[in-house]
């Protein structure tokens, strides 16, 4: 169902946060953990909520088969049990037990021993089994209890030690730790929770997805929602791979609603920080868009605040920077486009201007329109203006309204306060 050879990176070496690329060991966990993992996993997960109806359905529980009859047991029981049912698509489900039994006379609570179950779906198969069950017909409740297994299609395997439905409610939850693993790699949560109205399953607690590119994980939780092809995580949501990570306080993804779940955008929102060796940028929300390349970090909504790119060498400030990968596969963020209140801090000083371009390969930054740069409370004005972070130096001219002409303000040393013009 998923092609892990055919996925893009997510977040690809030449971030926003560095110009530089490392070939095949390109970010890979967002992209992959999100759009393989979560979906695998969902479908393995949703498979325990998928077979939990059946049991109730094949054995007509509700027919009150626990209550005693006139020479027969006090207590309901059944050995070498199998259930059968067919589901909307005429298709068969089977689910075995080796014993069913009633906790107590007339309780209508069933334990059930080892049951298993295979559950066909649309490309393939779900097997579940547990050491034990117990079906509660007065609460239309079913616990399955001790090594829980899911295995998807002899890919993906969901294990746990306890999970719940409830049938009035259609939601179901596992308290205890969750792991999945599969090609796309492991999957790791403190819990889950499922709404088959909603079709929403939730990972809760600490959860993260590992495989030999990173990790992705967050503290809170992570959402799942099947109908909208969505996820979202929160809580210090991270992404971690080899010489960088991305930080947010919630990262959404959102996908195409057919075949293999292709990443449409990936948001990040609440102390967005992308950090790699050399660099580290930041905003208040960011955005990527794999089909055109595009990553994008904004300052905050009211304006109060700035993103910003920082290294040894400086750092650049604005309210919107739009970073551009490579058509090289998109491995490589060659330039940022940075507008509104543009700000160049460096040890030799400051440039400022309306809008800019930075350019990652020359580390030069250009700068247009309302160009100041001040230096040791010395300024010079004018349209344009080039900065090299490297060599700290830098070019300003004027434009054809002022005939090319720039003007500035320059202090003898030491006599600044002294307001006199050199």
């Amino acid at each position: 169902m998923f092609d892990s050879k055919k996925i893009d990176n997510f977040f690809e070496e030449g971030s926003l946060a560095s110009g530089r690329t490392s070939g095949k060991s390109g970010h890979m966990a967002l992209r992959r953990a999100i759009k393989l993992g979560f979906p695998c996993v969902a479908a393995a997960l949703l498979g325990l909520m998928i077979v939990f109806p059946k049991i109730k359905k094949s054995v007509d529980l509700q027919d009150n088969i626990t209550i005693p009859r006139k020479s027969e047991m006090e207590k309901m029981h059944m050995e070498e049990t199998v259930f059968y049912s067919t589901d909307k698509k005429n298709r068969v489900n089977k689910i075995v037990a080796d014993r069913v039994d009633e906790v107590e006379p007339g309780s209508k609570v069933l334990k059930i021993i080892n049951p298993k179950g295979w559950v066909p779906t649309d490309d393939g198969k779900l097997v579940i089994t547990a050491d034990k069950g117990y079906f509660d017909q007065n609460a239309s409740v079913l616990k399955l209890k001790k090594n829980v297994k899911a295995v998807l299609n002899e890919k993906t395997t969901v294990t746990t030690e306890e999970a719940t439905y409830d049938f009035n409610n259609e939601s179901g939850f596992g308290s205890q730790d969750v792991k999945a693993v599969g090609d796309w790699g492991i999957m790791e949560a403190e819990g889950f929770t499922f709404s088959k109205a909603a079709s929403l399953l939730v990972l809760t607690g600490f959860n993260k997805v590992t495989n030999e590119k990173g990790v992705i994980s967050a503290e809170k939780e992570t959402r799942i929602y099947q109908k909208e092809n969505k996820t979202e995580s929160y809580g210090n949501a991270r992404v971690e791979q080899k010489g960088g990570h991305l930080t947010a306080d919630k990262i959404v993804a959102y996908f195409t609603d057919k075949g293999k779940k292709e990443l449409l955008r990936a948001e990040a929102y609440g102390n967005v920080v992308v950090k790699t060796a050399d660099k580290t940028a930041r905003g208040a929300k960011g955005q990527y868009v794999p089909k055109i390349g595009e990553i994008v970090l904004y300052g905050k909504d009211d304006g109060a605040g700035r993103a910003e790119i920082s290294s040894a060498d400086g750092v650049v400030r604005a309210y919107k920077i739009v970073g551009y990968l490579s058509d090289a596969k998109k491995k490589e963020l060659v330039r940022a486009v940075i507008t509104g209140n543009v700000e160049i801090v460096s040890p030799k000083g400051s440039a400022f201007g309306d809008r800019g371009v930075y350019n990652l390969a020359t580390n030069t930054i250009e700068l247009f329109d309302n160009v100041k740069i001040v230096r040791e409370g010395n300024f010079i004005s004018g349209a344009h203006a080039e900065t090299n972070l490297l060599t700290k130096i830098s070019k300003i001219d004027g434009d054809g309204k002022t005939g090319g002409r720039i003007s500035g303000t320059f202090y003898k040393k030491g006599k600044k306060n002294e307001n006199k013009r050199r």
